[in-house]
């Protein structure tokens, strides 16, 4: 997909006198350079601002006819659709529904959660307006509701991976298709193969979705990571501390602008999310794509061996590895000699053949190699990242 000059124009265009947007957008731009020059990143704290005055200051909106409530740092924000809102993820949604063979006589159990977690009824929703049998069972009570999807022929599964294999421990019938997420599914490699080897003929699906911007992206038969619906959002990957856009293939934060949204819309907002973007030949008419997902947060960002660092892209780099828990500590110090020196900590046992195989994955996420690896048994409570430089 080319830039979506004319979506954006539009949207500019009905943005004008919005109270929120009047004074801070162009009328117009004329390409994407002038877009990224002339349209300002909007980050989380601006929206969280409005969203806490009264009536929800300039994101007010009459037309609202449903609000999630999405816990952030300030508390449970509330998150509004109108019925347009609505109509067009659930259309958009339904592209992606078609494309994986899914229709009338399917049925689909919904395990994600319903309180406080916008995947539950959203699944739901989308379901229910293509034609799918719903049954809204929620997470929990493996036994109960591997025995409902056994009972009443159940192909579709929208989950959490963990519970989906409870699931099929439990005696439940693989499905045709499962739709995945609260949890790294793909970018888990190890998760997504025990999930595969348990439904080897299943079609499994990642997901993306921010509660601000839902959905995002998903996989598409016939492609890789996951496409981005772009119908519903322009997004861009930007340098985390400059702002300025990066080229495809590049790691930075996502960023993302609603197209359509009445309620709530959003223009260049900063998610927070390290990524990659790459554009690839059309996949079910898509063409932007996210092949890792998210692998990372870019609000802990330091710099060493010239090179952006985000210490939370260690978490990636240890998904499905047998003998660490997790928790890690990345370490910058100064050579005696000039230059910064890399070291890694991590919690758990494992010989030298498990630290070579996190000092490769590290050198291949980051692009940086470490100069020193160990495991501990146990972490000591701290920082993920410390930084010695700045102790002299």
């Amino acid at each position: 997909m080319t830039f979506p000059l004319d979506s954006l124009n539009q949207l500019l265009e009905r943005l004008a006198h919005h109270p929120f947007y009047a004074a801070r957008l162009p009328g117009r731009v004329a390409d994407a350079h002038e877009w990224a020059e002339r349209v300002p990143l909007m980050g989380r704290a601006e929206f969280l601002a409005e969203m806490s005055q009264p009536g929800y200051g300039r994101f007010a909106c009459r037309d609202a006819v449903r609000m999630n409530l999405s816990p952030m740092s300030t508390g449970l924000v509330p998150i509004l659709h109108t019925r347009a809102d609505l109509d067009a993820m659930v259309a958009a949604a339904g592209t992606q529904l078609e494309a994986c063979g899914i229709g009338p006589g399917d049925v689909c159990a919904v395990t994600f959660g319903y309180h406080l977690f916008v995947a539950g009824l959203f699944y739901q929703t989308q379901m229910e307006a293509h034609g799918v049998t719903c049954i809204p069972l929620g997470p929990g009570e493996a036994e109960r509701t591997a025995a409902i999807c056994r009972d009443h022929g159940v192909t579709v599964l929208a989950g959490n991976p963990g519970f989906a294999l409870k699931l099929l421990d439990a005696g439940m019938p693989a499905p045709r298709v499962f739709f995945a997420g609260g949890e790294p599914f793909t970018g888990n490699r190890t998760l997504y193969e025990r999930v595969q080897a348990a439904m080897p003929d299943t079609l499994l699906v990642d997901s993306f979705s921010l509660s601000e911007a839902l959905p995002v992206a998903r996989t598409f038969p016939g492609g890789q990571g996951v496409h981005v619906f772009d119908e519903l959002l322009h997004v861009e990957v930007v340098d985390p501390e400059s702002g300025r856009p990066m080229a495809d293939g590049e790691r930075g934060e996502l960023v993302v602008t609603h197209l359509r949204k009445q309620a709530q819309p959003l223009v260049r907002y900063r998610t927070g999310d390290l990524t990659v973007l790459e554009r690839t030949a059309p996949v079910h008419g898509r063409t932007q794509c996210l092949p890792r997902v998210v692998f990372g947060r870019t609000d802990d960002m330091l710099k060493a061996k010239g090179v952006k660092l985000y210490p939370s892209e260690v978490r990636s780099v240890l998904l499905g590895l047998d003998g660490v828990s997790g928790r890690y500590r990345l370490q910058v110090s100064k050579r005696p000699g000039g230059g910064d020196a890399l070291a890694l900590m991590v919690e758990g046992q494992g010989g030298d053949a498990l630290l070579e195989t996190i000092r490769n994955r590290f050198k291949t996420q980051t692009l940086v190699s470490l100069d020193a690896i160990e495991a501990v048994a146990e972490l000591d409570d701290g920082p993920a990242a410390l930084d010695l430089r700045e102790r002299g």
